[in-house]
């Protein structure tokens, strides 16, 4: 049996202010998983390269390709189809707005199938990319979201039929998954100047507005008044990193608050925190997330998108509404002075998390690729 080629075209894997991007860890996790005996599963990005990512895909046995071209510009077009041509590629499964917009053209001139993947439920779609939106929608045949909530999104604003759009969670390979080495976290926390019986909290992710960083840093101020052997650690980069920052010094927190940017090792890091933070307003279903629920933290997250679905409150996690500080502290002391429920807690996150084996969704996909290269 030959070989599928598939392509995935997404709009960037980082940039100067994100180093890596989460579609772009989905991609380093996903490709060399694949069944390599049945699929030849290719990579490009809409813009230019990033050093950092490039080295992660490369380190990951992946070299991919660029367009490099604006989010409107039709030479991504032109390049696109003459790559797809050039790799004979089978079928195109497409990341994001530009990459979704050109590859859906691509594939309808070259009568190639593509797949629509929906990473997050946007709230709306601005208005000139909805006449384009509604017109290309009712011409995709295959979907995927990464969530209920994104998938009402992708079938209410990106006008792609119901009966076309199914739900795929992203998941995490289970197996890649380690504990830190023994006095590892130990040592890192002492490092970052906390001492033995400190309590530190994180947040983990890009630095953007809707990631609800800024709620995390309120509810730390409530925490703080309640008891003082509290800190929170933030981890990622991102555009909105200047102005968290600059919130941090004029509240007088520079002292609790520590921002450690991009790590590469954040799985080690993370299990170093006492409670895992997901404040979000908007999401889909970050890895971060299943990192977390995969190493056992306790997770005390908002119910935003796929974050309400996945994770059962009090079962796996505590569960407050998007933008509610005062819960969000509230729920935080409340299991940092409880271990017996911080230790239920984790032990839920670890059963849970088997049901989000990457794996599954990679069978998904595989099957998917099988049956459109065959229609």
């Amino acid at each position: 049996m030959n070989t599928i080629t598939i392509l995935h075209l997404c709009e960037h894997f980082g940039d100067k202010q994100v180093s890596f991007h989460g579609v772009s860890r989905l991609f380093e996790l996903w490709i060399p998983a694949f069944d390599q005996n049945r699929f030849r599963v290719l990579l490009c990005s809409r813009k230019g390269p990033s050093e950092l990512a490039d080295q992660r895909l490369k380190a990951a046995g992946i070299t991919p390709f660029y367009l490099g071209y604006g989010k409107m510009d039709p030479r991504n077009l032109f390049k696109l189809i003459a790559l797809m041509r050039r790799e004979k590629v089978d079928v195109l499964h497409a990341h994001g707005y530009g990459a979704c917009t050109w590859g859906r053209i691509a594939g309808l001139l070259l009568r190639k199938p593509v797949i629509v993947h929906e990473h997050c439920n946007y709230g709306t779609v601005p208005v000139f990319q909805r006449p384009v939106e509604w017109v290309l929608g009712h011409f995709t045949r295959h979907a995927y979201a990464v969530s209920e909530s994104t998938r009402k999104f992708t079938i209410e604003k990106r006008y792609i039929p119901a009966a076309r759009v199914e739900t795929l969670y992203s998941g995490i390979p289970l197996d890649q998954i380690h504990k830190a080495e023994p006095g590892w976290t130990d040592s890192f926390r002492q490092e970052q100047g906390r001492k033995p019986g400190d309590k530190i909290l994180g947040v983990v992710g890009r630095l953007e507005s809707h990631k609800g960083h800024l709620d995390a840093f309120k509810a730390l101020q409530l925490i703080l008044k309640e008891r003082s052997d509290v800190t929170l650690w933030v981890l990622g980069n991102g555009r909105y990193e200047e102005t968290l920052r600059q919130w941090v010094k004029d509240n007088s927190l520079t002292d609790r608050i520590t921002f450690l940017g991009y790590r590469s090792d954040v799985v080690n890091v993370i299990q170093c925190l006492d409670v895992q933070l997901f404040p979000s307003h908007q999401e889909g279903t970050p890895s971060t997330l299943f990192e977390g629920m995969a190493v056992g933290n306790v997770c005390v997250a908002s119910t935003a998108d796929g974050q309400g679905e996945i994770l059962r409150n009090g079962e796996d996690a505590l569960l407050f509404a998007p933008g509610d500080v005062e819960v969000l502290a509230r729920l935080t002391l409340q299991v940092l002075a409880d271990p017996y429920q911080a230790r239920r807690l984790r032990l839920g996150a670890l059963a849970r998390i088997k049901d989000f084996d990457m794996k599954r969704c990679l069978g998904v996909m595989e099957r998917k690729y099988e049956e459109v290269r065959g229609a």
